[in-house]
């Protein structure tokens, strides 16, 4: 059976019957199995996820959470939503970490933690080479071919402010 079936299972079990705290425990234990592969198979973002999944079932173990009906609502939709962006990566999709921000930050949210930005699941690969594009041109044009580039160049930016819409400024009467 797979860890996010048992974490599921062991959640559901512990919403009907949140005196065997066992439950929970079991629930915890599961997340931080997903979380441990996910940084494993260096998917940074979900294993974010997994890991605030993990620490809100802490949190509500620990009593630590006041609205436990709205927490036991957002680490069910974690649990069910993980999984599907797992499989859609799986599948061949690209790997876009920003949709699972407002998991991310509702699953904060139910700890009473900082909200975060989108910086925090941007982390691109600075050690990687410039591409040889990067550096411009082979050769520079000539002085007398930049001329007549760049005078097509302003008559075509002049035209675009020229036709581009403007908005709207409506000034009250005591404005005027």
């Amino acid at each position: 059976m797979k860890p996010w079936k048992q974490a599921r299972q062991a959640l559901e079990a512990y919403v009907e019957d949140p005196a065997d705290s066992s439950l929970m425990r079991f629930c915890a234990t599961y997340l931080h199995q997903v979380q441990g592969t996910l940084r494993m198979v260096e998917l940074y973002a979900p294993a974010m996820v997994a890991e605030e999944l993990e620490r809100v079932a802490q949190a509500l173990l620990e009593d630590q959470i006041r609205q436990t009906d709205d927490a036991y609502d957002v680490l069910m939709r974690g649990i069910v939503q993980l999984p599907d962006y797992l499989e859609r990566l799986q599948s061949g999709h690209k790997d876009i970490p920003i949709v699972l921000l407002p998991l991310l930050n509702d699953l904060r949210a139910c700890r009473g933690e900082k909200l975060l930005s989108e910086g925090v699941l941007f982390s691109p690969d600075l050690a990687l080479p410039m591409p040889a594009s990067a550096a411009g041109p082979d050769r520079p044009l000539p002085d007398s071919e930049m001329k007549s580039v760049a005078a097509r160049q302003r008559a075509n930016y002049q035209i675009a402010l020229v036709v581009a819409p403007r908005p709207v400024i409506e000034m009250s009467p005591s404005a005027a």
